[in-house]
């Protein structure tokens, strides 16, 4: 039986075949390997022309005009090791065992790099977008190999994992010219709401910076603990900025306009009860109460109604006749 030194040298030898090696096969294997080098340089610079010309500049069209390139090598390479001899067989086994355990090594790395493949494929966004990832809101600024550079509303940078990008919620808040925002107002039980309807579509339209298309619309929500309820659903630019001024413009002309005609705009009330009790609702007990029901006898006509089985005292018989 052969030892395990042996086995490893009978399998090393086994890579290479038992030919001499030319000086032509040599020269021949040079210059495979060269045309592969120039031919990978040529496709990588066209594929990254041509993809940046289709989906614009970025991180997608080097990453795919790197692993052409890198493919065309290694084809490249597979002859070069075939002409001057090497067992290609064996040598992409033991190079397949490596892999394996480098990729489980390197697991976060390998699935931020796949990360980043998946999100230039897809494009759900891209540099100068506003987005929401991971729970994070920031501008797009730069897609690497590995992380998403945000910059922050508050001007900080973040920095978040391709993989986490991936697998959690994507929210493209600029990805549409325009958004739609809701704004409450609550007003008191007492109020007119037409004349309130009234004034807050008064209100909108002296806001510039809600859009007329599509049209605003208010909408009666209920009855609150303490007020009516009213949303007002408008249109702004998409960009943050936009969304936050215009809000504080409405605000503003809502409560200048409720104001102006003397409607209250509620707020919780809270009623405090001395502990003594004050004078009922009713100056005398009530009589007998039978009121309208649907499926049922009017008020008054239950003399009319129809007897139903009458309970018998105990010991008392009805005579025979």
């Amino acid at each position: 039986m052969m030892d395990p030194a042996g086995q490893f040298a009978q399998s090393q030898s086994d890579i290479f075949v038992d030919d001499a090696i030319t000086r032509s096969d040599w020269i021949q294997a040079a210059a495979i390997l060269l045309i592969s080098i120039v031919v990978a340089f040529v496709v990588a610079k066209l594929l990254r022309r041509l993809i940046a010309h289709g989906i614009g500049p970025g991180f997608a069209s080097i990453v795919m005009a790197r692993l052409v390139s890198y493919i065309v090598v290694l084809v490249g390479l597979f002859y070069t090791l075939t002409t001057v001899g090497v067992r290609v067989g064996p040598l992409l086994g033991a190079l397949g065992l490596g892999g394996l355990v480098l990729a489980l090594a390197l697991q976060g790395l390998v699935e931020s790099f796949v990360g980043s493949i998946i999100l230039q494929a897809r494009r759900p966004f891209t540099i100068g977008d506003t987005v929401e990832l991971d729970g994070s809101v920031g501008i797009v600024e730069d897609i690497d190999s590995r992380t998403t550079l945000l910059r922050a509303l508050d001007g900080t940078h973040v920095r978040i994992p391709n993989g986490t990008v991936v697998a959690s919620t994507i929210v493209n808040i600029t990805r549409e010219p325009i958004r739609r925002s809701a704004l409450d107002v609550g007003v008191a039980y007492d109020t007119d709401l037409e004349l309130a309807r009234a004034t807050l579509e008064s209100a909108i339209g002296r806001v510039p910076r809600v859009l007329d298309d599509p049209p605003a619309t208010i909408n009666v929500t209920g009855f609150d603990d303490s007020s009516i309820g009213f949303r007002i659903l408008y249109w702004h630019a998409s960009d943050v900025p936009s969304e936050l001024a215009c809000r504080s413009d409405l605000t503003v002309a809502v409560h200048q306009a409720l104001g102006a005609e003397a409607i209250t705009i509620a707020f919780p009330q809270v009623v405090v009860w001395s502990g003594v009790a004050g004078p009922g609702p009713y100056i005398s007990p009530p009589g007998s109460v039978e009121m309208p029901y649907p499926g049922l006898d009017a008020p008054g006509r239950a003399g009319r109604r129809r007897r139903g089985a009458q309970l018998r005292r105990p010991g008392r018989r009805k005579t025979e006749q």
